[in-house]
C-alpha cells in the first residue's frame, strides 16, 4: 500500500487529495492492475485522461462526469463500471468525496466481463447489468467495509467469484499486444502487425475484442499517455524527446497529446493535470505486478 496526502495549487487554490493504492491478491493480479483509493476534502474539478478499463465505487459524496456524452452525478452506493476510454472526460467531486476503484486489464476484461470491450469502449455503465446475480452480494460488501484493508479483501474476493474459468481467451494475442502497447519505446503499429502470423482481419476483431479499439487508435492512445508519462516522470522540455514515436511534426504530435490527454503538453507540465500527474508519480511508489499500472 502507498499512502500520501498531497497538497497542491489547482488554479490558486489549496486542495488536500489523497491517494492510496494497493495490490490485488496474486491469484488476480494479471486481471487487476493495482486497487486505490481516493479521498477528496473540497469540491475539486480536473479532466481524466484515456485509460484503461475501470470499475469505481462511489463510498461518500458525489461523482460528476461527462464520459457518457452528457453531465452525470453519482452519489453513495453507485457502482461504475468504465470500458477502455479513448478520450479525455470532465470530472467533478463534492467535497468529502470517497472513491475506491479497481484498473481492469484487457485480460481482466476478458475473463471478467461477458460483453467485448469495444461494446463499452468511452461508456459508464452500472456494474450489476454486467455481474452474475451470485455475485451481487459481493458487490454489496466492498461499500459494507469498515476499512479499507477489508474492502480490499472483499474486491478480491468479487473478482476472484466473476472469473469464467471456462471462458476461451486467446492469451498469446492478449500478451503480444500488451507487451507492445506497454513498451515506452519507439515501437510503430507496422512493425507490431508484422511480426503476428494472423492476418489483418483477425487482428482487428480481436484488438476491438480486448482492447476496445483497432490497433491504429490503440496505438495513437497508447503513444500519447507514454509521452504525458515522460513529461510527469524526466525532466523534457523539448516535444521530440517527448514523443515517444514518430509524429509528422511537432502540431501532429500537440493535437495527439490533447486529445487523449485533455490538454496540450505544455498544459500538462504546468500542473493543471492535478489528479492525473499525482496518480502518475505515485504509481512509481508502489510494486507493479502488471505493465498497465505504470499506465493506464
Amino acid at each position: 500500500m502507498n499512502k500520501l496526502a498531497i497538497l497542491t495549487d489547482y488554479f490558486g487554490t489549496i486542495i488536500l487529495v489523497q491517494f492510496e493504492y494497493f495490490r490485488p491478491q496474486s491469484e488476480i493480479r494479471k486481471l487487476v492492475s493495482s486497487y486505490y483509493n481516493v479521498t477528496v476534502p473540497d469540491d475539486v474539478s480536473d479532466i481524466m485522461r484515456a485509460e484503461i478499463a475501470n470499475l469505481r465505487f462511489v463510498i461518500r459524496g458525489q461523482v460528476t462526469t461527462d464520459l457518457n456524452g452528457v453531465e452525470e452525478q453519482f452519489g453513495p452506493g453507485a457502482t461504475l463500471l468504465c470500458g477502455p476510454t479513448y478520450r479525455w472526460s470532465n470530472v467533478r467531486f463534492t467535497a468529502d468525496t470517497q472513491v475506491f476503484g479497481a484498473a481492469i486489464t484487457p485480460m481482466g476484461w476478458a475473463k471478467l466481463f461477458d460483453v467485448g470491450a469495444d461494446q463499452l469502449a468511452d461508456k459508464l455503465v452500472s456494474l450489476e447489468e454486467y455481474v452474475p446475480a451470485s455475485s451481487l452480494p459481493l458487490v454489496r460488501d466492498i461499500f459494507d467495509a469498515p476499512d479499507e484493508a477489508q474492502r480490499v479483501r472483499a474486491a478480491d474476493g468479487l473478482f476472484a467469484d466473476m472469473v469464467d474459468p471456462v471462458r476461451r481467451i486467446d492469451e498469446d494475442f492478449l500478451d503480444q499486444v500488451t507487451a507492445w502497447i506497454t513498451s515506452p519505446d519507439p515501437n510503430e503499429l507496422a512493425v507490431m502487425i508484422s511480426e503476428m502470423s494472423r492476418s489483418q482481419r483477425q487482428i482487428e476483431r480481436l484488438c476491438k475484442k480486448y482492447f476496445g479499439s483497432a490497433p491504429k487508435l490503440l496505438h495513437r492512445k497508447f503513444r500519447a499517455l507514454h509521452s504525458a508519462n515522460r513529461l510527469t516522470w524526466q525532466d523534457l522540455t523539448d516535444w521530440q524527446d517527448i514523443a515517444t514515436t514518430a509524429y509528422s511534426d511537432q502540431s501532429h504530435f500537440i493535437r495527439e497529446f490533447k486529445q487523449f490527454n485533455g490538454r496540450t503538453p505544455s498544459e500538462f507540465i504546468k500542473g493543471a493535470h492535478i489528479l492525473v500527474r499525482m496518480t502518475l508519480q505515485q504509481r512509481l511508489q508502489i510494486d507493479h505486478e502488471s505493465p498497465f499500472s505504470l499506465i493506464g
